[in-house]
């Protein structure tokens, strides 16, 4: 008989609809309950996944329709098709989403980059758990790094993942922390890789996608702690083993990604090089509108090209930019490496600011097209930070846009940031502050409110691991 080994989780949640996964040990089906009682006294069976198979780690998504918005739920995974025992309740909630486009108040959290340092860790989740209760969250965004599998001192594996079984043996490890257990049970996740999920700074060397490799000097740290040859280069196979990791337990659930890549026989992505097949996708809460972006699995770097989107991912985010322009009063771009925040000596030139085109490409177009309630959300950096800028609008008024930066869950933090902060002299932006850094492990709280009269507008708060406020803007 199977058991689950993770989850549950809620994800790809709309006012109607929601994606319940959970992975198992070995084969059977996933059978989600819904009941409006903790005890599930009153479940009715809502969904049931496809048969959960070994190409796909046994994970699976049971989906559910039917939902009323706005109305809270209780629910329960399970591999029997038995209902629940209301014995042991009470079971894990959600509150699904109020209609779309409705100006609604909400509060949501967000993060990245984590990396516990032994099996326990995670702690810094019972706060935001505590968060979660009081503030009565409505989801929250996990932007990249959920996993090291490079850090072997750190990932369980003793050494770095070279093999599907391995990626996703990172996955189990990570995921296993009770507090991090307890809140993708009960607050709906919207989720996006970065580096680590494959490997440290890695890039496509080509356009075929066919060739990947990561820094000379990661490589060269390898070759000198005589790590074994395979875990020295980065050949096309162990990037698809990645990525079908990254499919199980982060793509599998979110909402339909905007240019999604084709899946072969086995599960895995066939990337195929006459489409980019990016794993961006858009939701909305309410009148907010996301597009969560794949800043990775596009990009490409040698003497003649460097890109980070591909074409097709621009023309879906060029168009939802001008879709929700006047329809949403507030938009989030959701990316796990920072746009308007760039340091001195940023040798790695990872982040946006080593895509100076792709980056002027998105201000020049906010600018252009005069498109106000814009948030950058981000992570990556092991440091918290608010920067506010200002563009140049067409008509030559100031277009406010702020960058939010929640990093990292669990790391080593990055306290001397401020020292090589280097601020964005050029283009369309007019002014740009930095409001405040949080050099700590932390969370990101968004409060969006939508007052009875006036403008909407956004308070962004970070907390560190005791749960005290290291940083706050207002926009």
């Amino acid at each position: 008989m199977s058991i689950l080994i993770s989850g549950p989780l809620i994800g790809g949640l709309t006012p109607t609809s929601a994606n319940l996964w959970a992975r198992a040990d070995g084969p059977g089906i996933l059978y989600a309950w819904l009941g409006t009682q903790p005890d599930l006294s009153d479940a009715v069976l809502a969904g049931r996944s496809l048969p959960l198979r070994p190409e796909d780690g046994f994970a699976g998504v049971a989906p559910v329709s039917g939902l009323s918005p706005d109305t809270h739920y209780h629910y329960a995974l399970t591999l029997s098709d038995l209902p629940p025992d209301p014995a042991l309740g009470p079971y894990p909630e959600f509150t699904a989403f109020p209609p779309d486009g409705e100006p609604r108040s909400f509060t949501f959290a967000f993060g990245s980059c984590f990396r516990p340092t032994d099996a326990g860790g995670g702690e810094i989740f019972e706060r935001l758990e505590e968060h979660r209760l009081q503030d009565r969250l409505r989801f929250w965004l996990l932007l990249g790094d959920q996993i090291y599998a490079d850090a072997y001192a750190y990932n369980s594996l003793g050494k770095i993942a070279v093999s599907l079984a391995e990626y996703r043996e990172c996955y189990r490890y990570a995921w296993a922390r009770p507090p991090l257990q307890q809140l993708l049970a009960n607050l709906p996740a919207f989720m996006t890789l970065d580096d680590h999920e494959v490997d440290d700074d890695w890039r496509w060397i080509n356009r075929q996608r066919t060739q990947a490799t990561f820094p000379w000097w990661d490589r060269l740290d390898r070759w000198l702690k005589r790590r074994p040859i395979e875990e020295r280069s980065l050949p096309r196979q162990r990037v698809l083993d990645a990525l079908q990791a990254y499919w199980e337990h982060q793509g599998m659930h979110a909402p339909p990604f905007s240019a999604a890549p084709a899946l072969n026989p086995s599960g895995q992505y066939d990337l195929d090089a006459t489409r980019s097949g990016a794993l961006a996708y858009t939701f909305n809460y309410g009148a907010a509108a996301f597009f969560v972006l794949d800043t990775r699995t596009q990009r490409i770097c040698n003497r003649g090209e460097r890109g980070m989107l591909g074409e097709e991912q621009w023309q879906a985010l060029e168009g939802w930019l001008l879709r929700v322009k006047d329809a949403y009063p507030l938009k989030f771009i959701v990316s796990s490496g920072a746009v308007l925040h760039r340091f001195f000596f940023d040798i790695p030139a990872d982040r946006w600011s080593g895509f100076p085109r792709e980056r002027d490409r998105l201000l020049g177009l906010l600018a252009a097209q005069d498109i106000h309630g814009v948030f950058v959300l981000t992570g990556d950096l092991h440091v918290a930070h608010a920067l506010q800028a200002e563009l140049s609008g067409s008509n030559g008024q100031a277009l406010p846009v702020w960058e939010f930066c929640s990093s990292p869950f669990d790391q080593q933090p990055d306290r001397l940031s401020r020292l090589f902060y280097n601020p964005l002299p050029f283009g369309p932006v007019k002014r740009l502050k930095l409001v405040f850094t949080a050099g700590a492990n932390n969370y990101g709280l968004v409060r969006v409110i939508f007052p009875p009269r006036g403008r909407p507008h956004v308070e962004f708060e970070v907390y560190g691991e005791d749960g005290s406020l290291l940083g706050r803007a207002s926009a």
